[in-house]
């Protein structure tokens, strides 16, 4: 018969009895939780204990009374209420190594995405895995360091919410913030994917504003002509050149080889660093005056994959000195507006902490580099080549995403309008029948 017990710290009876080993057959001793303070309760509960743990050791193999036994430990988890998402997880993990001898593996906030990020790396751009991996890091940061290694399962969609309010008030524009759950959302998404979760905290959040994120805009032709002429080298001149008549981002301009330029065919032919996993190729007919400027370059190399721009290959986007900051520069000397800021920077404080300014994320203007892009989209338009036609060029897959980058402009407009039927002439034709 189950005797009962007190540890000293406790209030709650534990249960003590024997039964046979399944693998030596000899008796062994059993202590568990009865989870009971009454004391006539207590020993009902180790009684059930021992004639369960009893009758699962007398039949079936080896394996299968070690599983049985363990149900039993879990049924007793259940009657005492201490049956939780991290106990089935043992159980489960207990059962899978008496089953096979293998091990399941086990993740937490953090394990888990970090072997995301080492997955998504295999098959993402650079420049998109240290966005994911900021985006996951703020988050990280926020649960701080007691709760990111608690189960995957531990975060709610009530943590998934407040983490997106905190983003808001930090100052980060709405569509800024979809980006972090977005990212952090297909953390868990995988996470479904494999078995390790049933719901995705990020999936419940409801949709936020987005208008008070910027447009970005593109620079009419008499704005990219004073550009050209602050160029301060010619290097630089042939970066915005490229840029302009191509459509191509920062690094890809600034990193063209010799080995995409065809002079003969008058063709740029590459795969944009942003699609290079999915080798998504962009072929670009040469501008005339992209071409003069090409054919005006000297070529100290002999090797195919000499960069066209050879100084500014070499030199970082995004450094203090970098391109971006230096194309900043020369926006002003062009006397060319940058357009609004993502936020009132006139408010922020010179005494404010750099922990401060930190979290609410760079400030961002309507036009940069980048307006390039959206200049060369926005001419295409402007020229009646199709949609279609204008996604082959940019490289974009998705007309949701290729709309962005769509300007038309107000003398384009007006010619459109100006073909429109003029329903006056029309009434005057009706008096004279």
């Amino acid at each position: 018969m189950a005797s009962i017990y007190k540890r000293s710290e406790s209030e709650i009876y534990q249960a003590q009895f024997y039964v046979p080993d399944a693998v030596t057959g000899d008796l062994k001793k059993v202590r568990k939780s009865t989870g009971h303070t009454n004391k006539k309760k207590a020993q009902a509960c180790a009684d059930e204990l021992e004639r369960t743990s009893q009758s699962v050791m007398q039949a079936g193999s080896d394996r299968a009374q070690r599983a049985k036994a363990l149900l039993a430990e879990a049924v007793a988890e259940v009657e005492r209420e201490t049956f939780t998402a991290p106990t089935a997880r043992k159980y489960i993990s207990k059962l899978l190594a008496i089953a096979t001898g293998e091990e399941m593996e086990s993740y937490c906030i953090e394990t888990w995405t970090e072997e995301w990020l080492r997955r998504k790396a295999r098959d993402s751009s650079q420049s998109t895995i240290t966005r994911y991996r900021a985006h996951t890091q703020a988050f990280r940061a926020w649960l701080g360091d007691s709760r990111r290694n608690k189960p995957l399962e531990s975060i709610t969609s009530q943590d998934a919410r407040r983490w997106r309010e905190s983003l808001q008030d930090a100052g980060r524009t709405g569509k800024t913030v979809l980006a972090y759950c977005k990212d952090v959302g297909a953390v868990y998404r995988a996470a479904i994917r494999e078995g390790l979760v049933s719901f995705n905290p990020f999936s419940a959040l409801e949709a936020i504003d987005t208008s008070d994120s910027l447009e970005r805009k593109p620079f009419n032709e008499e704005e990219v002509f004073a550009l050209l002429k602050a160029a301060p080298t010619e290097e630089w001149r042939g970066l915005i050149l490229v840029a302009a008549f191509t459509g191509l981002r920062l690094g890809d301009s600034a990193r063209l080889s010799w080995e995409a330029v065809d002079l003969n065919a008058k063709r740029i032919t590459l795969i944009p660093s942003k699609t290079k996993k999915k080798k998504r190729e962009v072929r670009i007919p040469i501008h005339p005056e992209l071409f003069t400027f090409l054919e005006s370059v000297t070529v100290y190399s002999d090797k195919p994959n000499a960069p066209v721009f050879e100084t500014l290959s070499a030199t970082k986007i995004g450094a203090r000195a970098g391109l971006s900051q230096t194309f900043n520069k020369i926006m002003s000397n062009a006397g060319v507006e940058r357009g609004k800021p993502s936020r009132d920077i006139h408010e922020e404080s010179v005494s404010d902490s750099k922990e401060k300014k930190a979290s609410v994320g760079r400030v961002t203007y309507e036009r940069g580099f980048h307006s390039l892009r959206h200049t060369f989209t926005s001419w295409l338009r402007n020229a009646g080549v199709s949609e279609e036609d204008r996604m082959a060029l940019t490289g974009h897959t998705t007309r949701e995403s290729h709309q962005i980058y769509s300007h038309g402009d107000e003398k384009t407009s007006k010619a459109a309008i100006a073909k429109l039927p003029s329903l006056s002439n029309a009434s005057k034709e009706e008096d004279k029948a």
